[in-house]
């Protein structure tokens, strides 16, 4: 693909920028910082690659994103030039045709998710903890989510009403960006679980739809009932019917995580037993006009047929991921539970961060 030929606008002063980029459909509503040479070129030099290196085109508008063009909408954004690697990598898994973003733009109104893992959390100093999900005065959590949300925007022209559709829209498209804590972690980053060595500094884009969060008291009810709180997340109505392939990210707290690492659960056992129980019970399908305690279903890989005459699929291990983040909260284990939205290609898609040496 060729490379866009580069504009450069003058305003008399900078006082002025902000109206300018209204006037220019630069962004989505919110203000953002004016992408002068100078700020871009710092992140340009910051990177050391080829500003005119084409990563791929952005859906649905199809523009060419460049490292150039990145670094603007980075600048705008308000992000520092070590942010920008990782805005490489989230836009690397947005043009790639296997995370297929295509029905993010459509009227479900998913919403791309972006989480970072490994050393480059605590390198770029992401708010990790209470609040987690923002705001939270992170600097790189807000920034390098708005820088995503702005790379839509500019790059891929997703304005509503013309090139994309959703119905209602979602509120975290604003910034959707957090950084895994690792240091009360007791696992290696979750970017392990796609193949990447633990050392690494990874970014995963995921098509998020329901985020919702869930209280699993583990002092009071046990670690055994917690699974099947979080379980529950996954078994609320209209979460499973996505025609492609799903995806569930459970965000634990510290408190929580430890919990279950002192109880003998690695990440992949914990992912393995929700997954196991998300099915078995999912009672809003199996009680639809009922009341009372769900039915355990015999059968755990049969499909099992609703009383809506729907079939209920298993819930895979390989749909089912956690993360670790938010407040340490030890008397009360906490979750989100983040579902994907998604009819074609993976529910979520990770990357390497590629520092410069």
């Amino acid at each position: 693909m060729a490379s866009q030929a580069q504009t450069r606008y003058h305003v008399e002063s900078l006082d002025q920028f902000p109206e300018f980029a209204y006037e220019q459909e630069w962004t989505d509503g919110l203000p953002v910082f004016p992408p002068t040479r100078e700020v871009v070129q710092r992140m340009l030099d910051y990177v050391g690659r080829d500003p005119d290196e084409v990563i791929g085109a952005v859906f649905p508008g199809d523009g060419e994103a460049t490292i150039r063009n990145i670094a603007a909408n980075c600048a705008m954004a308000g992000c520092l030039p070590e942010y920008l690697p990782v805005v490489i990598a989230a836009v690397e898994c947005i043009v790639d045709p296997q995370l297929l973003i295509t029905t993010t733009q459509s009227t479900g109104s998913a919403s791309l998710c972006t989480i970072v893992t490994g050393p480059a959390v605590s390198r770029l100093k992401f708010h990790t903890r209470e609040w987690f999900f923002g705001p939270n005065g992170g600097r790189a959590n807000a920034t390098i989510g708005r820088a995503v949300r702005l790379v839509l925007w500019n790059i891929g022209r997703a304005h509503p009403g013309k090139l994309i559709k959703g119905t209602m829209g979602h509120p975290a498209s604003w910034s959707y960006c957090i950084g895994e804590e690792q240091e009360l972690s007791p696992w290696a980053p979750m970017h392990v679980d796609f193949g990447l060595d633990a050392a690494d500094s990874a970014v995963t884009v995921m098509k998020a739809g329901e985020h919702s969060q869930i209280a699993a008291p583990l002092n009071s009810v046990g670690l055994e009932e917690c699974i099947t709180l979080l379980a529950r997340g996954i078994g609320k109505v209209g979460i499973t019917t996505s025609g492609g392939k799903r995806g569930f990210l459970f965000v634990i707290n510290p408190s929580l995580a430890r919990a279950f690492a002192d109880a003998g659960y690695s990440r992949e056992k914990l992912r393995a037993a929700i997954a196991k129980r998300a099915f078995k019970y999912s009672y809003d399908w199996q009680n639809d006009r009922k009341q009372g305690e769900a039915v355990a279903i015999a059968d755990l890989y049969a499909k099992t047929p609703s009383e809506r005459q729907t079939l209920v699929a298993p819930v895979l291990l390989d749909e089912v991921f956690v993360c670790v983040g938010g407040g340490v909260s030890p008397q009360m284990g906490q979750c989100v539970s983040i579902s994907s939205r998604s009819s074609a290609g993976k529910p979520m898609l990770t990357k390497k961060v590629q520092f410069p040496k």
